[in-house]
């Protein structure tokens, strides 16, 4: 969508694109920026953001799919806060484990779908076992 904003006395014009789902770029005076939302669901800019061309955009989206999110130590699942059919993406916390009476955080690194949780609360688990399938 082109459009065109002013802020004080100046005038921008600007374009936003959405390159796919919590994440925009927007375009001000033909410089590019990209935003993303934080767990407040307010726009951050992402200061270092490349843009990459179309065939590495194409293998950076597969790349940043996770398919599988695994333990990382063997414990005991103590919440779930993700549910069949959620989309997640990355830095949101999937899960609690508790390994050596310490709570740790199970986090997304990608983004993807929850097609099947494969643990429940206060199942044990070992370092490795598949906990989440998305597609």
């Amino acid at each position: 969508m082109k459009t065109k904003i002013k802020i004080g006395d100046r005038a921008y014009q600007i374009e936003t694109t959405e390159i796919k789902e919590d994440l925009l770029k927007v375009r001000v005076n033909d410089k590019d920026y990209f935003f993303t939302k934080n767990e407040f669901g307010e726009l951050v800019c992402l200061e270092d953001f490349q843009e990459p061309s179309l065939k590495e955009n194409d293998i950076l989206l597969e790349n940043f799919k996770e398919k599988e999110i695994k333990s990382p130590l063997a414990g005991t699942i103590s919440a779930l806060y993700v549910k069949k059919g959620e989309k997640i993406k990355p830095g949101q916390k999937v899960a609690t484990l508790i390994s050596m009476k310490m709570e740790n955080e199970i986090i997304s690194e990608g983004y993807g779908r929850v097609r099947e949780i494969k643990v429940k609360e206060n199942q044990v688990v070992n370092t490795g076992d598949v906990l989440i399938t998305l597609e």
